[in-house]
């Protein structure tokens, strides 16, 4: 299989399996994102997380990259700055402060009072 990179096409993209560590990161960041929001996003959320695991994925790619590789292209520098402020406004989109437990209601304690007697 070819090597998945900070550029690679959607099409090659969309062909990570789950074992990858590409694939382990998106699903980590959708996970943790899902938490975040209160564990049942809405659907305009769902696309902002999808959106927040891709850019995580393209920005941790390249951060190996130029690891690997020393100093950025200009192109590349302009690029991760792009997907910096991209993910930055979907977070800000998201939340910045962890969505607050939900209550529980009167019939979900009284079952757990009755359960403990």
């Amino acid at each position: 299989m070819k090597k998945i990179g900070p550029y690679s096409r959607p099409d090659s993209l969309k062909k990570l399996d789950g074992r990858s560590k590409e694939a382990r990161l998106l699903k980590d960041v959708r996970s943790a994102l899902v938490d975040h929001v209160g564990g049942a996003p809405s659907v305009t959320q769902l696309a902002l997380i999808e959106r927040a695991a891709w850019l995580t994925l393209h920005m941790t790619m390249m951060d190996s990259h130029m690891l690997a590789g020393g100093a950025p292209a200009e192109r590349d520098a302009r690029q991760y700055l792009a997907w910096a402020n991209t993910l930055t406004r979907t977070m800000r989109s998201l939340g910045l402060d962890k969505a607050p437990a939900v209550a529980r209601g009167l019939d979900d304690l009284l079952a757990e009072r009755r359960a403990r007697v």
